[in-house]
C-alpha cells in the first residue's frame, strides 16, 4: 500500500548502523585525523568488529568491503600507537585497552545523540518528533496504515522513520535501549516475553503459520495438517520460549518431520529455504519478505499464537502515550491477557 506524503511524516536518511545502534553521519561535525580520516568511521568500525568478532562480518554490517574495515581500523591503531584488537585465522578479540576504548567511545557517541536530540527538538517549534524503527523484517506497514488514518489528529507530531538493522544482537541492542535512537518498533512477540526491558502494545494475534517455497506441492494448499508435513524439513528457531516452542513440540511429535535448528532469522534464512526447498516457521507477518515462498496456514492441535504489534521504552514521552490514544484501557502490556487469536484466511497468512 502506498501511503501519501504527510507535511507531519519524515522518512530520515539511511542511518550507518553499527554495534547494534543507528547513529547519524555527523561528517563535517566532529574534527578530521592529522591525515584527513574521520574519527567517527573508525568508531564505527571498531565497534561493530568487536560486536560480530569479524571484519568480514563488521564490514556486511557497515555496507562496507572488508579491507575498508581493515584499513580503517589498522590506521586508527598505528595513528594513537594502539592495538584493539587480537588478530587469529577464526576472527578478531578486543584487547583489555579496546575493550575499554570501545565501552568509553559508545558511551560518548551516547552522549553526543543526546545532546543532539534535545538540540533538534527545541527547534522544532512544537512538534514532536515520534521514531519508528524499520527494517525489511520489521516495516511496520500496519502502524504506516494507522498514522495515515490519524495523522489529522495529531498535527503536533511528526512521524520519523528510522531505519535498523535486522541482525539479533543489533535488534535486540536497540530494543533494550529504546528512547535513545528509535521510540518504536512493529513486531510480533510473545506474551511476557519483553518484560522487563519495554512496553508492549499488541494490535493483533495471529497462529503461526509456515513458510513453503512456492514451487513445492504443499505451497497449493490452504490449510495443512501436522500429517501432511510428514517428510518434510522444516527449519525453526532453537528451544526457547514462547509460541515458536510451543509448535516445536507439536512438530516432534510426528518422527517423520525434520526439525532443523536456526539461531535467528535474517534474509539469507529465507533465501536458503527458497533455494533448498526446506520449509520455515516464520513470525506470522513475514508472508511477503520473499516472494519465493509462500505462507500457508497450519491446523494446529491447540493454539499456538503470537501478538503483533508496537514495542516502546518503558518510561515512554507522554506523545508517545498520546499517539493513538495508548492508555491503561486500550493498552495490552507484557503482563496483560492475550488478544483472541485471529485465524489465516486463504494461502497466505499474517501479511500485515
Amino acid at each position: 500500500m502506498s501511503h501519501p506524503v504527510d507535511p507531519t511524516f519524515r522518512l530520515n536518511a539511511p542511518f550507518r548502523t553499527d554495534f547494534g545502534r543507528n547513529e547519524h553521519d555527523t561528517q563535517g561535525a566532529v574534527k578530521r585525523g592529522r591525515e584527513g580520516g574521520d574519527h567517527t568511521e573508525y568508531g564505527h568500525a571498531d565497534r561493530a568488529a568487536a560486536q560480530t568478532g569479524s571484519f568480514a562480518k563488521a564490514g556486511h554490517r557497515l555496507h562496507i568491503s572488508t579491507p575498508a574495515v581493515a584499513k580503517q581500523i589498522n590506521t586508527f591503531e598505528k595513528e594513537y600507537g594502539l592495538t584493539l584488537f587480537d588478530r587469529s585465522r577464526s576472527g578478531v578479540q578486543l584487547t583489555k585497552a579496546g575493550k575499554e576504548f570501545v565501552e568509553d567511545a559508545q558511551m560518548i557517541v551516547r552522549q553526543c545523540e543526546e545532546s543532539l536530540r534535545r538540540a533538534q527538538r527545541r527547534s522544532t517549534d512544537g512538534i514532536a518528533t515520534v521514531r519508528l524503527g524499520v527494517s525489511i523484517l520489521r516495516p511496520g506497514h500496519r502502524i504506516l496504515d494507522l498514522w495515515q488514518r490519524d495523522a489529522g489528529k495529531h498535527t503536533d507530531i511528526r512521524l520519523e522513520l528510522v531505519s535498523m538493522p535486522d541482525d539479533s544482537e543489533a535488534i535486540n541492542d536497540i530494543i533494550t535501549h529504546l528512547g535513545e535512537d528509535v521510540d518504536l518498533i512493529s513486531t510480533a512477540f510473545d506474551t511476557g516475553y519483553w518484560n522487563d526491558t519495554c512496553n508492549t502494545l499488541a494490535l493483533d494475534s495471529e497462529p503461526l503459520c509456515v513458510a513453503v517455497p512456492r514451487n513445492h506441492a504443499l505451497a497449493r494448499h490452504a490449510l495443512l495438517t501436522l500429517k501432511d508435513l510428514e517428510g518434510t524439513r522444516i527449519r525453526i528457531l532453537k528451544r526457547h520460549r514462547g509460541a515458536n516452542d510451543t509448535a516445536r513440540d507439536l512438530l516432534e511429535q510426528c518422527p517423520a518431520i525434520d526439525l532443523i535448528d536456526i539461531d535467528h532469522y535474517d534474509l539469507d534464512t529465507f533465501n536458503d529455504c527458497a533455494e533448498s526447498g526446506d520449509l520455515l516457521i516464520p513470525k506470522p507477518m513475514w508472508a511477503s519478505v520473499r516472494p519465493q515462498l509462500v505462507n500457508v496456514a497450519v491446523d494446529w492441535p491447540e493454539p499456538v499464537v503470537m501478538h503483533h504489534g508496537l514495542l516502546y521504552p518503558l518510561d515512554a514521552s507522554p506523545v508517545i502515550h498520546t499517539l493513538w490514544n495508548f492508555s491503561p484501557q486500550t493498552e495490552i502490556s507484557n503482563r496483560d491477557r492475550p488478544t483472541k487469536p485471529r485465524r489465516c484466511s486463504g494461502v497466505k497468512c499474517g501479511n500485515l
